[in-house]
């Protein structure tokens, strides 16, 4: 009774998410802001920067659009607010109750719930992470003090190139030694190696070996305890976060909770009527919604290509102009570039026109007024032949009264792939409908379903990704090139700046990439980004340059060896990649270049809707800055230190874009940070346990071996006019009585199978390690294998079982307590509405008939215009149309569409609502075009809207 009186009180009811300030409103606000609470930009254009005609040409134009007003948008509208008094989070464009924006200092981290569950799991696992790798940090500090004395290497490292390699295994100290079967091939891969040869006068071969002694067992033991503190402490916060995020879900019902869907509908299965009596039978009350998807996608482009381009030039011509008129639109066109072409243009103006603006025409953006009225003729034509074709049904979600009822179908449908696959009727009788075995699961959440990628075959979704990867390996192989080469001809300097840069350019170029895969839901999407920008930014960021760096150069101090190069990239990590994203250069030149030069207030807004941020790049970020301090743990355990401030800083950067930069997206789940949790942040534990194995038996990194047996003959003395690389050493003291000889200590050199890395990897015969070193190389070599053999198991194996175990029965169990609430009685609930959200578009765009649904399932509403404004069904009208005629005004005030006084059918034989329903048969000119969305509500909820129906015509007729 509650819930139906919560339905009641919100039945026919604006929701606060739902308003879009007009002009009015917001010169209201520009008036009336507060500067206290403006940002410091709109401070500065509004009292400086928009009094010059450079900067603002029409300023002086009273008719004009205004920068106070589209500040006054950004703030209001794009960057989020909170209600005065608390941290709750205002919707977009809240003018009922007074908001002030984020304060990104005294924000407390409590407020990070109100943008989602992912963005709070976030910015949690932020702080954490630093917090625990500061703590590593601490526990390593003996390894730091035993690098940089005098123990290690002779002279305590005060000869470094840089403060920040003391501490760390690089070597400073070296001693010449008698090879007589060293061979100038063996020193020949840089001039660094080519130094280290040397040929007295007498003909004797020198070579010059490394004098540190890192592999300690009581050092490498720390480094090992490290490992399991590790561990430790990240398993406890994935076990925090995950209760956290369990709290937090419990807390709120979603429409997944009461829904299933069917991937493998029989083709003409276009009846909802049909589907609901279907899955009746496991339901206790009904089902209350359904939703048929068809093959569309093709047509569902062209239309929003169609609305794009018609919407750019809708920006750019008078307000008055009838788009649907081609000669009005054609002599606006003439008009706008006739007073373009009399106006004088500075020399920013072009410079944009001649240089930049072409750039981004390339991708149909800022496109001239007549290319765009060109395209809209051209997909009008080609919307025009699609609406002719027949299409099929792709998938159908079905929306159950209750939880129960959800769970139930689930239970009874869930069948292996096996008898789905081979439509095996027979060993699935409960899941056949029309004799076609049913392929049943749990949907993700409505805003989470990408409509446009429904219809996909498996085969496309898997070759694509196929393509992809092919391509993102040769960007990541292409930037390895460009890297080796910015090292080896300038250094550091511009090589760790480098690293920087492609990670922050080439996530953007496989987002490209992309574009052409296709994903049932917008996890399975936000995943396979998540998992190729992670892989390349590992590669890139740690693993490229201890592989493209000679094997002697891990512990050098040249400038393009390994420990410089990676102190490098810690450094541009700290600095150059928060510093890049506070600038925010795309956003910035288009409020700052593009915006003061529009024509109309609406196009001038559009430059102020923020910057588009994607929750599984900004773990990406996090996720490879652990890599890399895990990575070079043993040699580098300062990195600790590093990874906690750079992980701080990344906290405090990415709060101040999500305050101040970052434009609206709904609040996002946690499904990408539970994977990077689970996956990521444990494969960076296994490359810390592997690569310290590894990093402990290849000391001391000069590929100089003792012989097992050596010779009688005492070596040591001084040996003149040695020949190093060209130039003449006048003498050279050798120490070391025994020769030595040239021996492969890298494991891509190493004879036969190199992993686990014990004391087996010494050549026969030969020997680089103490007897400290083989024990503590077997002790981590060992445990390396044991703990590679427990992460697959433990982290692939439960997965691969439930595969294994899903071709040949269900394995559906339920999570979680049945919270005994209605659908229908929750507000916050909304149901599976086929829509398209663009980010150049405030409101996504429907891509169904709802004229008869209950509006408040739709999930959004936009105050000025209705429903019919955002519906792609009348862009291109064809024939058989249920009606032909927009509704201008908002229809809220009724419960349906078709309740509101502007609703009039136009055909008597309309497609696109139900399609063979009541036996009748289905025909091709029948069949539907858009996909098809059915409510029924209950008893108790139809009387209340029947109810409020009656009061608001009683209202009006008084």
């Amino acid at each position: 009774e509650m819930g139906k009186e919560r339905r009641n009180l919100g039945r026919g009811g604006l929701s606060r998410a739902s308003l879009r300030l007009d002009d009015a409103a917001l010169l209201k606000l520009a008036e009336h802001d507060d500067e206290s609470d403006k940002t410091w930009t709109r401070v500065i254009v509004e009292k400086y920067l928009s009094q010059f005609k450079w900067y603002f040409p029409s300023w002086d134009k009273p008719d004009g659009p205004s920068l106070s007003q589209a500040y006054a948008f950004y703030e209001h509208v794009t960057l989020p607010r909170h209600f005065v008094g608390n941290e709750e989070r205002a919707e977009p464009g809240e003018a009922e109750q007074s908001t002030l924006l984020y304060n990104y200092f005294t924000t407390s981290s409590k407020a990070f719930i109100e943008f989602g569950m992912g963005i709070d799991s976030y910015f949690s696992s932020l702080k954490i992470l630093s917090a625990i790798l500061f703590l590593a940090g601490l526990v390593n500090v003996p390894n730091m003090l035993y690098f940089a004395s005098k123990e290690y290497s002779s002279n305590g490292q005060v000869n470094v190139l840089s403060l920040t390699l003391v501490g760390s295994a690089v070597c400073t100290t070296f001693e010449w030694a008698v090879c007589s079967t060293c061979l100038a091939d063996d020193f020949s891969h840089d001039d660094e190696e080519r130094a280290r040869l040397g040929v007295a006068e007498d003909g004797t071969i020198l070579v010059e070996q490394n004098d540190c002694h890192g592999a300690e067992f009581r050092h490498g033991m720390v480094n090992y305890a490290t490992f399991f503190f590790l561990v430790i402490s990240m398993t406890l916060m994935s076990l925090f976060l995950n209760a956290k995020e369990v709290r937090s879900d419990e807390d709120k019902l979603t429409a997944t909770d009461y829904s299933v869907v069917v991937r493998n509908p029989p083709p003409n299965a276009f009846d909802p009527d049909a589907w609901k009596h279907f899955f009746e039978r496991f339901a206790a009350k009904q089902v209350s919604c359904v939703t048929i998807a068809i093959n569309n996608e093709k047509l569902l482009r062209k239309l929003i290509a169609r609305r794009i381009h018609r919407n750019n030039l809708r920006l750019c011509l008078p307000p008055s102009t009838n788009l649907d008129d081609e000669d009005m639109v054609q002599n606006k066109i003439a008009e706008l570039e006739r007073e373009r072409a009399s106006e004088p243009k500075g020399c920013l103006s072009c410079l944009i026109s001649t240089f930049v603006l072409p750039i981004f025409h390339t991708f149909n953006m800022f496109l001239p007024p007549q290319t765009s009225f060109e395209k809209v003729v051209k997909l009008t034509g080609e919307i025009q032949e699609l609406q002719k074709q027949e299409y099929e049904v792709s998938n159908v979600f079905v929306t159950f009264e209750t939880e129960e009822g959800q769970r139930a179908a689930l239970t009874a449908l869930s069948s292996g792939v096996v008898n789905v696959v081979t439509n095996n009727t027979a060993g699935a009788p409960g899941a056949v409908f029309e004799d076609r075995v049913l392929q049943v699961e749990e949907p993700a959440e409505p805003d989470a379903v990408r409509w446009l990628d429904l219809s996909a075959t498996f085969s496309r979704r898997i070759s694509v990704r196929l393509i992809n990867l092919a391509i993102t390996i040769g960007i990541v192989s292409a930037a390895g090139v460009c890297v080796a080469a910015a090292r080896s001809n300038v250094g550091t300097v511009l090589s760790g700046p480098l690293v920087s840069i492609f990670n922050s350019i080439i996530p953007q170029v496989v987002k490209l990439l992309m574009m052409f895969e296709r994903h049932y839901t917008e996890n399975s999407y936000q995943t396979s980004l998540y998992l190729k920008i992670t892989l390349f930014r590992w590669i890139n960021t740690a693993a490229l340059i201890k592989l493209i760096t000679p094997f002697p150069g891990t512990i050098t101090e040249g400038a393009t060896d390994v420990l410089p190069s990676i102190i490098a990239i810690f450094w541009s990590e700290l600095t150059v990649t928060p510093v890049l994203k506070l600038l925010d250069l795309y956003g910035n030149f288009k409020k700052h270049i593009l915006a003061p030069r529009t024509r109309t207030q609406e196009q001038m807004n559009s430059n102020f809707i923020g910057t588009f941020y994607n929750l599984g790049e900004r773990n990406t970020d996090f996720s490879k800055v652990l890599f890399l301090v895990f990575f070079y743990a043993a040699l580098y355990p300062a990195g600790f230190f590093f990874g906690a401030a750079i992980l701080l800083i990344q906290h405090y950067s990415d709060k101040y874009c999500l305050m101040r930069i970052w434009g609206w997206t709904p609040a996002l789940g946690s499904e990408v940070s539970k994977f990077s949790r689970r996956y990521f942040f444990f494969g960076a534990l296994l490359a810390y346990a592997l690569v310290s194995a590894f990093a402990w038996a290849q000391f001391p990194y000069d590929n100089i071996c003792d012989p097992n047996q050596p010779s009688d003959q005492d070596y040591s003395g001084i040996y003149l006019d040695v020949l190093v690389n060209g130039n003449i050493l006048p003498s050279v003291n050798v120490t070391q009585t025994t020769e030595v000889t040239h021996c492969s200590q890298g494991w891509r050199d190493a004879s036969g199978i190199s992993f686990p890395p014990t004391s087996r990897l010494q050549p026969s015969g030969e020997s680089w390690m103490t007897s400290s070193q083989e024990k503590l190389a077997n002790v981590y070599g060992w445990s390396a294998l044991g703990i590679l053999i427990g992460f697959f198991i433990i982290f692939f194996g439960s997965s691969s079982l439930r595969i294994f175990l899903s071709l040949f029965r269900s394995t559906y169990s339920t999570s979680g307590k049945d919270q005994v609430v209605d659908f229908s009685a929750n507000l916050e609930i909304f149901a599976y509405v086929p829509q398209i959200k663009l980010p150049s578009m405030p409101f996504p765009l429907l891509a169904c008939d709802v004229d008869e649904l209950d509006q408040e399932l739709i999930g959004w509403n936009d105050e000025t215009k209705s429903y019919d404004y955002y519906n792609l069904l009348f862009d291109v009208p064809y024939e058989g149309m249920k009606r032909t005629k927009k509704i201008e005004e908002n229809t809220r005030g009724k419960g349906q569409i078709q309740d509101h006084a502007g609703f009039k059918e136009s055909s008597t034989r309309p497609r696109n609502v139900v399609a063979g329903a009541d036996g009748v048969e289905v025909t091709a000119e029948d069949k539907p075009i858009f996909s098809i969305i059915k409510h029924y509500p209950p008893e108790w909820l139809q009387k209340i809207l029947d109810e409020q129906d009656l009061e608001k015509e009683d209202k009006k007729e008084e």
